[in-house]
C-alpha cells in the first residue's frame, strides 16, 4: 500500500487523510490565492529559487503578504520532501488569502495561509510524448492584460476549465487559447512555441501568458544549441502553417503538438527540433545546478 504522504499546512506537518483547511479560506471561497506547481528530479528540485521568486512576485502584485520570509519557505518545502523521501515527485505550493467571512473583502482575512502538497504523479499529457497530442483553438479568450493578469499565479483557472471543457466535449487533449486581440497565447496549463525554418517562436508576455520558468529554460537551451529564437505575436493562421508545434509547462515539461483544429502539423510528430530539446531537457533536469538537492 502506498504510504500516506506528508503535506505542510500553516507551520505544521500532517498526514494528507488529515489535512485540513477552513470552508471560510478565501482561497477555497473566490480563488483568491497564489500557486506554484514545482518538479522534483532524482532529488533535485528543478528551479526551485525561480518557482520561489515568481510566487512572492505574485503576491506582491495582489497585496497579499506571505507569512513566510522566502528562506523559510525554501527551508519548509525542502522539510517536507526530505519527510516523504520522494526522489521524483511533485510539489504543489499555495498560498492563501486565508480564513475571513463571506464576504469578497481581503481586510477581514488577518493572515494568509501556506499550503505544501508533495505527491508522486504522472505527467500531463504523458501518452502524447511520443505521438504528439491533438488540440483545438478554443472559443474562449485569455482574459486582457488590464483584467486579471495571466503574470500573477493565481488559483482562478476558470478561463483554462472552461476552454479544457471545449476540449473534452470535441475529443481532444487540449486546447490552444487566443489573446483578446485574437493573437495566440498559450494552451490550458502550458505555453506553447512553434517552430518555422529552423527557428523557435514563442508567443510574448504581453499574449496575456504566464512568464513560465519551464518556457523561460527550454528557449535559453534552444539558445544553446544553437537555434535562433523570436518572441512575437502569432496569428493562428501562422501557428497552423509551423513545422512542429510543442507546448511546455512543469508538468507536461515539452510535449509535441500533432494537430490543431484537426489538421496534421508538420511532417512528423515529435519534428526533429522538438525531439531534439525532449532529449536535452531530460538531460539537463536532473542537474544540480539547475535546482535545489533535497538533501
Amino acid at each position: 500500500m502506498a504510504k500516506d504522504p506528508v503535506f505542510y499546512i500553516d507551520g505544521e506537518f500532517v498526514l494528507s487523510q488529515e489535512a485540513k483547511i477552513s470552508v471560510f479560506d478565501h482561497g477555497l471561497l473566490y480563488g483568491d490565492g497564489i500557486f506554484e506547481g514545482i518538479r522534483i528530479y532524482s532529488g533535485v528540485v528543478f528551479k526551485l529559487d525561480a518557482h520561489l521568486d515568481r510566487l512572492y512576485r505574485s503576491a506582491r502584485a495582489m497585496w497579499l503578504t506571505i507569512p513566510l520570509e522566502k528562506a523559510e519557505m525554501k527551508a519548509a518545502v525542502l522539510e517536507t520532501l526530505r519527510r516523504n523521501g520522494y526522489q521524483d515527485s511533485y510539489i504543489r505550493l499555495l498560498v492563501t488569502r486565508g480564513k475571513g467571512d463571506l464576504g469578497v473583502n481581503p481586510k477581514k482575512c488577518p493572515k494568509a495561509s501556506v499550503v505544501i502538497i508533495n505527491v508522486q504523479v504522472e505527467p500531463m499529457h504523458g501518452h502524447g510524448k511520443a505521438d504528439g497530442i491533438t488540440t483545438i483553438i478554443s472559443s474562449i479568450r485569455r482574459q486582457a492584460p488590464d483584467s486579471t493578469s495571466h503574470e500573477i499565479k493565481s488559483l482562478n483557472y476558470l478561463n483554462s476549465v472552461l476552454a479544457t471543457i471545449e476540449a473534452n466535449r470535441q475529443g481532444v487533449d487540449d486546447a490552444i487559447i487566443l489573446d483578446q486581440r485574437g493573437f495566440v497565447a498559450e494552451a490550458t496549463g502550458t505555453t506553447l512555441v512553434a517552430v518555422w525554418d529552423g527557428a523557435l517562436y514563442a508567443p510574448p508576455l504581453t499574449a496575456s501568458i504566464l512568464d513560465s520558468i519551464t518556457r523561460r529554460f527550454v528557449l535559453e537551451m534552444a539558445e544553446d544549441l544553437g537555434y535562433p529564437v523570436h518572441e512575437r505575436d502569432m496569428t493562428p493562421f501562422q501557428l497552423l502553417m509551423a513545422e512542429e508545434v510543442f507546448l511546455c509547462g512543469t508538468m507536461g515539461e515539452i510535449t509535441p503538438v500533432r494537430s490543431i483544429n484537426d489538421q496534421e502539423i508538420g511532417s512528423k510528430t515529435p519534428g526533429p527540433i522538438t525531439e531534439q530539446l525532449i532529449a536535452e531537457y531530460q538531460n539537463r533536469r536532473k542537474d544540480p545546478k539547475n535546482g535545489t538537492p533535497i538533501s
